[in-house]
C-alpha cells in the first residue's frame, strides 16, 4: 500500500501493490468515508485520518484499477481486508480513485509574527505551507489553533491583512468552523482543502495566543523569574536582555498591574533550569510579549535568569460613598475588587491613589470602617508609598 502525489508518504492516491504491478483504489458512490480511510493511515503508520476524499486529491492514476471496496468497519489491520469485489474487478474508473491525508502529513504553525504563538495561520499540505483563509474567523478556531500548538489559550482572532502579512503562497484550508473543543484543526468541518494556487489572500487568517510568557518562583503569579515557551518547552531569559519596556509587557500580558522592577539573579526560586540567549524589543504598549520583535541571541553567555516585579493591582477605586474622590479603598487584582486593610494604610499611600485617581491631594485618612465592609477578598499588603509616586 502506497500513497502517491501528496507531497509525502502520508497523503495522495490511494494505490495497491498485487502481482508485482501498483494500481489505484476507486469506489462507485460517494462513500469513501473516514473508516476506510483510518486502515490506511494505520496501514502506513501515518496516525489518523486528517481528511478522507471520495475522488483523488492529486491527479487521477493511469494505470490498472486493483481494489473496488464496497465496506469497511475500520479496524481492518490492511485496506484488502475490507470486502472487495476481487482483484482487478471493479464497476468505477480512475475519476473515482480516492485518496487520503493522515495526519502525519498535515502540519500547522503561525509565521510573520516574531513567535511561535502569533502570526498568519499556515498549513502544511502535499510538502507545501499554505495559508488558511476565512471570512468568519473567530474565537472558536482561534483556540483550537492555540491549544494544537501548545500556545496556551486565544488572546485574538484577526485578519492576516490587518494584523501580519498576509501570505504570498497557496490557500491550504479555506472557510474553517471550529467549536473550540476539538484537538486539531482539521477535526473541525472545513469546506475546502486544498491547496489552491493562485489564490487571492484577503481572508488570510491570523492568531495570537496568550501562553507565551509566565512568572515563576514568585507569589501569586505576578512576580518570579521570566520564562517563555520555545515550542512546547519553557526558558528563562537571560537578565541582560529584559529591559522595563519588556516587563511592562509582561505584566500587561499575565493581567497584572504596573511593573514594579526587574529582579536579577536570585531573587526568586530556580525556574525551569534552561536558559535562552535571545531577547525581545518591546516598545511598552504591546498587548503580549510574543508580540514584540525578537533580539537574535548575542553569544556571549548569560549572567542569570531575568526576573519580572509587577503589582498585582490592575486599578483601585473609591466606593460607598456620594463621591468618586472619598470612600472605601478597593484594589482590583485580576478582575476580583476587595478592600485594603485600613492596619497598612497611611497617608502617603492616600496621595498616591488621591493623585491617580485625578483627586488632588489626600486630606485625610478615616479610620477602618468609615464607610462600611466591602464584599470581596480583603487586600492585606501593606503599599508603602512615599507620596511622590504617580500611581
Amino acid at each position: 500500500l502506497r500513497l502517491v502525489g501528496g507531497g509525502g508518504r502520508c497523503a495522495g492516491r490511494v494505490e495497491v501493490k498485487h502481482g508485482g504491478e501498483w494500481g489505484s483504489v476507486c469506489v462507485f458512490d460517494f462513500d469513501w468515508e473516514a473508516r476506510w480511510a483510518s486502515v490506511v493511515c494505520r496501514q502506513l503508520g501515518c496516525g489518523r485520518v486528517a481528511k478522507a476524499s471520495p475522488l483523488a486529491p492529486v491527479r487521477q492514476g493511469t494505470g490498472r484499477i486493483w481494489l473496488q471496496p464496497f465496506f469497511c468497519r475500520g479496524t481492518e489491520e490492511v485496506l484488502q481486508e475490507c470486502p472487495h469485489f476481487g482483484w482487478g474487478r471493479h464497476f468505477c474508473d480512475h475519476e473515482r480513485d480516492v485518496g487520503v491525508t493522515c495526519t502525519d502529513a498535515v502540519e500547522l504553525r503561525l509565521a510573520g509574527g516574531g513567535s511561535p504563538c502569533a502570526g498568519r495561520v499556515e498549513v502544511k499540505l502535499q510538502g507545501h505551507w499554505g495559508s488558511v483563509g476565512d471570512d468568519s474567523w473567530d474565537m472558536e478556531d482561534a483556540e483550537v489553533v492555540c491549544q494544537q500548538l501548545g500556545c496556551g489559550s486565544a488572546s485574538g482572532a484577526y485578519s492576516a491583512l490587518e494584523h501580519f502579512d498576509a501570505g504570498d503562497g497557496p490557500v491550504s484550508l479555506a472557510l474553517v468552523d471550529c467549536r473550540g473543543y476539538e484537538a486539531t484543526l482539521w477535526e473541525c468541518e472545513i469546506r475546502g482543502w486544498g491547496p489552491y494556487n493562485g489564490s487571492i489572500h484577503d481572508y488570510d487568517t491570523a492568531v495570537v495566543c496568550q501562553g507565551f510568557s509566565r512568572l515563576v518562583g514568585g507569589d501569586g503569579g505576578c512576580s518570579g523569574q521570566l520564562e517563555v515557551r520555545q515550542g512546547r518547552a519553557w526558558f528563562g531569559v537571560c537578565e541582560d536582555q529584559v529591559d522595563m519596556k519588556v516587563a511592562q509587557v509582561v505584566c500587561r500580558e499575565l493581567g497584572c498591574g504596573a511593573a514594579l522592577g526587574i529582579a536579577g539573579r536570585g531573587r526568586f526560586a530556580a525556574g525551569s533550569g534552561s536558559l535562552w540567549d535571545g531577547g525581545f524589543q518591546c516598545n511598552g504598549t504591546e498587548p503580549l510579549l510574543s508580540a514584540c520583535a525578537r533580539r537574535p541571541p548575542h553569544g556571549q553567555g548569560c549572567s542569570g535568569p531575568a526576573g519580572v516585579i509587577c503589582s498585582p493591582y490592575t486599578d483601585f477605586r473609591l466606593e460607598n460613598s456620594s463621591s468618586g474622590c472619598t470612600g472605601r479603598v478597593e484594589a482590583a487584582v485580576r478582575g476580583t475588587w476587595g478592600s485594603v486593610c485600613a492596619a497598612e494604610w497611611e497617608l502617603p499611600d492616600a496621595h498616591v491613589l488621591c493623585r491617580h485617581l485625578g483627586c488632588g491631594r489626600a486630606l485625610t485618612v478615616p479610620p477602618g470602617g468609615s464607610f462600611g465592609s466591602g464584599e470581596g477578598p480583603l487586600r492585606p499588603d501593606a503599599l508603602g508609598c512615599s507620596g511622590s509616586e504617580r500611581h
